[in-house]
């Protein structure tokens, strides 16, 4: 937590005054010109902390790194230095300068806490953690340390080590809004998801204009299950900010988990006109397309989201199955080869491949993929069922036996796993084997009756037919019996 306040030794130097010198100083780094041997120590330390209290954090950047060659031996010319390379996120450069401030003045706790920060930011918490110590160890108090050290708790998975302190935080006028988010997310870690809704309603009642609590409450709803909930919070934080794009994303999402796909297409369209460049949410629109059968349109942002990443293999396979459905299968194959290439081992992509190679009667081929889709996921009872129905037509009735036999076992109430094993038993002349199977698929699915009186006749003769009649109402007017 920085907080870019003006020092006494800057209060000479007004915001007009401020703005004509950062002019003066971004023309003399432009030209490479400094009048009169450059500026002075004085004015960079004042014109750094002016824009960093202004957000313009890459002016900043510029002038304290000047400052920084202007007086090497400055604590404050390098402890701003750091500050504002963490305002941009380069956080080893942020650390780098905490160092040097630290060389100069070990015991300024306001250096050890914003070292312990970019420490943290780096994913090197025991550092982080002995950093944090050290400056509480010279004030106990300090709000900023206290403040990261729940920070580090949380990171760790110590969650309820972390609301003890964000909850003493939240108290503090100084941190509270930020130590209520921190206390949310540890809740949410609990997936104690009432108590963290209850805190972004705390932070709605204090600014219902914050767009982060509502989208982050949206969020919990989700997790919850309460997709409509999380829509109501999702379309509030638009309204406050119509280019929050995760937020789009997000109401996309719940939309499509409600089957609500029109509106799922409109959210990300939203999201993606307010970020043409964000991968997943092309991929999404792209998804939601092909989900209402607009193959074309699907295609378009599916090969926009492959341009974004070239490795996106999910939209390599979106694309395939558009291609697909569009009887493009020569296009789709090469869809699939090149999401394989990239992901081996996804066994769904080895599944579309067989389809795509059997659409082409490339037999052998498909089945060579459907047994690799099965080595990688031996429970997918479809892929069973399409591998069987392939060498079942290759005329290998053993397999497909055994194929149809592996969909029962994996689901054993699918109706046409049955049916498929009943003709196939006929279709080898084996009708009294065929009769339990016929009967516990009119057990499971009695419509199958009429599917039965259109498909046997051609598979069983006249004579088998009448066979099989006879059979399944004798035995079913013995169960009745």
């Amino acid at each position: 937590m920085m907080d870019f306040e003006f020092d006494d030794g800057s209060e000479e130097f007004n915001k007009q005054e401020l703005d004509e010198t950062l002019r003066r100083f971004r023309e003399s780094v432009r030209s490479g010109n400094w009048q009169n041997g450059g500026p002075s120590i004085e004015s960079l330390e004042a014109i750094v902390q002016y824009c960093l209290e202004s957000s313009m954090f890459d002016d900043a950047l510029t002038f304290a790194k000047m400052w920084t060659e202007k007086a090497p031996y400055s604590t404050d010319a390098w402890h701003k230095c750091g500050m504002t390379y963490g305002t941009l996120g380069r956080w080893q450069e942020a650390l780098d300068a905490y160092d040097r401030a630290t060389e100069l003045d070990p015991i300024d706790v306001e250096i050890m806490v914003n070292r312990g920060i970019a420490l943290e930011q780096l994913g090197r918490l025991k550092e982080a953690r002995k950093a944090i110590d050290a400056a509480l160890n010279i004030d106990p108090a300090n709000m900023d340390a206290l403040f990261t050290n729940a920070v580090i708790f949380e990171r760790h998975g110590k969650f309820d080590e972390a609301i003890k302190l964000f909850s003493f935080l939240s108290r503090q006028e100084s941190h509270q809004r930020d130590a209520l988010f921190e206390l949310a997310i540890c809740h949410e870690g609990l997936e104690q998801y009432n108590e963290a809704i209850a805190i972004y309603d705390r932070l709605i009642d204090m600014d219902p204009y914050d767009q982060n609590a509502w989208f982050n409450r949206g969020v919990i709803c989700g997790k919850r299950g309460s997709h409509r909930e999380a829509i109501r919070c999702y379309d509030y934080a638009t309204t406050i900010n119509n280019g929050f794009v995760n937020a789009w994303f997000n109401m996309g999402n719940a939309f499509a988990g409600l089957g609500r796909n029109d509106e799922a297409i409109i959210s990300y369209r939203e999201a993606h006109r307010s970020d043409p460049h964000d991968v997943q949410v092309v991929h999404n629109l792209a998804s939601s397309l092909e989900e209402s059968g607009n193959f074309s349109e699907a295609v378009e942002h599916f090969t926009k989201a492959i341009a974004l990443d070239p490795n996106h293999a999910q939209s390599l396979y979106g694309r395939g199955t558009c291609f697909d459905a569009m009887e493009q299968h020569e296009k789709a194959l090469a869809d699939y080869d090149a999401a394989l290439a990239i992901e081996p081992s996804y066994s769904d992509l080895w599944y579309a491949k067989a389809d795509a190679l059997f659409n082409l009667r490339r037999m052998d081929d498909s089945l060579a993929a459907y047994r690799k889709a099965l080595d990688l996921a031996p429970n997918d009872a479809e892929c069973w069922y399409d591998y069987a129905s392939t060498v079942l037509e290759m005329g290998d009735v053993l397999e497909a036996l055994r194929g149809f036999n592996e969909c029962i076992r994996i689901q054993p109430l699918w109706a046409d796993a049955y049916y498929a094993t009943a003709k196939t038993l006929c279709a080898a002349g084996q009708p009294i084997s065929a009769v339990p199977f016929l009967q516990k698929t009119f057990e499971l699915d009695p419509t199958k009756v009429e599917e039965f009186a259109a498909d046997f006749p051609l598979i069983a003769g006249p004579l088998g037919m009448e066979y099989l009649k006879h059979a399944i109402d004798s035995n079913d007017s013995q169960g009745d019996s």
